[in-house]
């Protein structure tokens, strides 16, 4: 693949492309915005272009430093980030000792994955190494919420804003796989702008889950469904998938349909939805809504996603979460 190849970020490809060209390449780039739009593998094209024994403006894909980077070998790029977790400052004291002449006489490149997930530790030896980059050295941080960047860092770098994903471009996608257009329509529209678990959401064994898991939490809001019985659907629905099983996952889902709720049921806009498959629910169900619950509930989703980006106890804060949701709808 080359930056050519990157969709719906053309704004981003441009920029790359004529800094490329011009041998302008600045020694930090934050490259933010939802997962799934291309971010890390943007971060990877660049650095493969700035490697490239062919190329100018982008990457051949094929000479020798492409195929070492592709296969995450090239002694010129380092990656950090990608686990799970924050990062640490043990990572970056590593990319930091691993920091020597670009071989070939080209570019380092350290690309940070997830950077806006650092510990204040990590933050703060990052800066001391952001300061005065080497020579040629090329730092690209790729965050969700660059706000959580502190600002000492962000003021340094270039930042290339990533937009969501075309609910078209997606529905165009998935319809490919075989999907009926009703099913590409539901997931164009829970893919949120992202491609990055298309294929997950491609799965009508998945979408059947889905739904069923959707109802439960409505029900769950009408204070029909008790903790453990919406946990039991949980579990059924996210299964062994790691993408899914995890509890910032699980109140971006609620997130949505909060939203869904207020724009059916007080906007009565039923064409920005997200869960279009749960609207004969929301309908029926909620014909009558109590605004200030349901802006108590909100409130309680967004603390408890707040406290997931610095807390690793993932079960206990989404059991405190939905115990709290629980005195709310009662």
């Amino acid at each position: 693949m080359a930056l050519e190849d990157i969709k719906g970020q053309d704004h981003i490809v441009k920029y790359l492309k004529n800094i490329l060209r011009k041998d302008r390449i600045p020694p930090m780039l934050l490259l933010s915005g939802r997962k799934g739009t291309g971010r890390f593998l943007a971060a990877t094209m660049f650095a493969k272009a700035l490697n490239c024994a062919n190329s100018i403006d982008d990457c051949c894909d094929k000479c020798k430093s492409c195929v070492a980077i592709e296969h995450t070998v090239h002694p010129n790029v380092v990656v950090i980030g990608r686990e799970e977790g924050a990062v640490q400052i043990e990572n970056i004291r590593n990319m930091i000792n691993a920091s020597f002449v670009p071989v070939n006489n080209r570019y380092r490149v350290n690309i940070i994955d997830n950077s806006d997930r650092s510990t204040s530790e990590a933050f703060n030896s990052m800066l001391k190494y952001l300061e005065e980059p080497p020579e040629r050295t090329v730092n690209i941080l790729i965050a969700e919420m660059a706000e959580l960047l502190p600002e000492t860092i962000r003021s340094r770098a270039v930042e290339l804003k990533f937009r969501p994903i075309s609910t078209a471009f997606i529905k165009g996608t998935v319809k490919k796989t075989g999907l009926s257009d009703e099913d590409a329509e539901i997931v164009s529209k829970i893919a949120n702008g992202s491609m990055e678990k298309i294929k997950l959401f491609s799965s009508k064994d998945f979408l059947k889950k889905r739904k069923i898991f959707i109802e439960y939490l409505l029900k769950f809001f009408l204070d029909e469904v008790i903790v453990s019985k919406l946990l039991e659907e949980w579990n059924n629905f996210s299964g062994n998938n790691s993408s899914m099983k995890n509890a910032k996952e699980f109140f971006d889902i609620l997130s949505t349909l909060l939203q869904d709720i207020l724009f059916v049921s007080v906007l009565h806009d039923t064409e920005h939805i997200t869960n279009v498959d749960a609207l004969g629910f929301i309908a029926a169900k909620f014909v009558f809504v109590d605004q200030y619950k349901l802006h108590k509930i909100y409130d309680v989703v967004l603390e408890k996603k707040q406290a997931l980006l610095t807390n690793a106890m993932q079960q206990y804060i989404l059991l405190d979460g939905l115990f709290k949701i629980k005195e709310v709808v009662r």
